[in-house]
């Protein structure tokens, strides 16, 4: 299984409705030691799984679904990005236990996060990183103003616009950013029905989500 998988805000949502820990970092840590100036670094990761009741209180608190839900929800206004994985450097450096209890939610930033060099990894590197099977991205030409909000929006370059919009799927992580950035809805996220509880499947190999 792929060690990273971006999720659109939907799949994320109803997987911590079914989640029994949940922990949520004070601050971004990548953020912070990045300096960064474009986005909150109050708006760090959250952690699922057993792993999650060992995390220092230092760095964040256990919280409710309610809680977690309001959390993403304000990564997503202001641009964040999240992917969920199983991050061994996690576990070790928060002292949480075993690896594999720990599931890791990014709310990731272009500028600071491990994920923006994404287009420079090599391929076996980048490969661990992939779209939430179940899930395109669809596009409407006919709709599209080649306003460029699309490709601003996504770091991975993914997108391209200049005469026509150019999709490289190879690239694409199908987080949704570019169609929340879309303001004639030229560019939807499209989830099969099933995909939800295909997503849990996968998750559930990694730590016990179910509540």
């Amino acid at each position: 299984m792929p060690e990273n998988v971006a999720l659109p805000l939907e799949v994320l949502r109803r997987m911590i409705l079914r989640s029994r820990y949940i922990f949520r970092m004070d601050f971004c840590i990548c953020r912070v030691s990045s300096g960064c100036s474009s986005y909150p670094h109050d708006l760090g990761c959250l952690f699922l799984g057993p792993g999650a009741l060992r995390i220092s209180e230092k760095v964040g608190r256990l919280i409710s679904a309610e809680e977690a839900l309001e959390h993403i929800e304000r990564c997503q206004e202001a641009g964040l990005v999240h992917i969920i994985g199983r991050n061994r450097i996690d576990s070790v450096w928060l002292n949480s236990g075993p690896h594999d209890e720990l599931l890791s939610v990014c709310s990731c930033c272009e500028c600071c996060c491990l994920w923006k060099m994404t287009p420079l990894l090599s391929e076996d590197i980048a490969s661990s990183i992939t779209p939430m099977e179940g899930v395109e991205l669809k596009r409407e030409e006919s709709s599209c103003i080649l306003c460029g909000r699309c490709e601003e929006a996504c770091f991975t370059g993914a997108i391209g616009v200049g005469k026509e919009l150019v999709h490289d799927a190879r690239k694409c992580l199908i987080c949704g950013r570019c169609a929340e950035r879309c303001p004639e809805g030229a560019i939807k996220i499209i989830m099969d029905p099933e995909a939800v509880d295909e997503a849990i499947k996968r998750v559930e190999v990694l730590v016990d989500v179910e509540s």
